[in-house]
């Protein structure tokens, strides 16, 4: 079995921008910078069998390249509860269609999943109830927009479970056209 995810990556200077939002947050766990990336599916276990027709399929996908921004900080289920800290994507509706377009793609009848795609970039991952540096990064980075970037392709990624953190290899990348290859 292979644990596999779809995603868009971060330029590096759009990951040096994030990487220096770190904060003294209370049980955060934040994502290092060259594993920050936007998840547009994970696939989770795969048979590996199945791979080359997975490879295949995502070659169909079409889009036209796209130009996101970052923007402000939030928190996932709620600020309350918080076991997420993200950065929200702008515009979200390319995201939304890629992840859309790559459902129809993997799905065996063509038809997009039911599933709610959720555009962000996660940052941290918080184990423990969540303290006053959250509200204050929160209130810190309510309003921010920051750096924008071309989208231009997503990849297939392998993602290995090790001691010191996951390791992701590429299986494949995928360039973002709206015409057919």
């Amino acid at each position: 079995m292979l644990r596999l995810f779809l995603a868009v990556d971060l330029p590096d200077d759009v990951r040096h921008v994030v990487a220096g939002l770190r904060a003294d947050i209370h049980g955060a766990r934040w994502v290092k910078p060259h594993q920050l990336h936007i998840t547009l599916r994970f696939m989770g276990d795969t048979p590996e069998e199945t791979v080359p027709a997975i490879v295949e399929r995502l070659a169909q996908v079409r889009l036209a390249p796209f130009t996101l921004t970052l923007g402000h900080a939030g928190t996932f289920p709620s600020e309350r509860k918080a076991r997420v800290l993200w950065l929200r994507l702008d515009p979200a509706l390319p995201l939304r269609e890629l992840a859309s377009n790559i459902d129809r793609a993997l799905s065996p009848d063509g038809s997009a999943a039911l599933r709610e795609f959720s555009p962000h970039l996660t940052l941290a991952r918080l184990k423990e109830r969540p303290d006053a540096g959250l509200r204050r990064f929160l209130v810190e980075h309510a309003d921010d927009r920051g750096p924008s970037w071309k989208v231009d392709c997503f990849r297939l990624y392998r993602s290995m479970l090790h001691a010191n953190g996951a390791v992701h290899d590429t299986i494949a990348t995928y360039p973002l056209s709206p015409f057919r290859r």
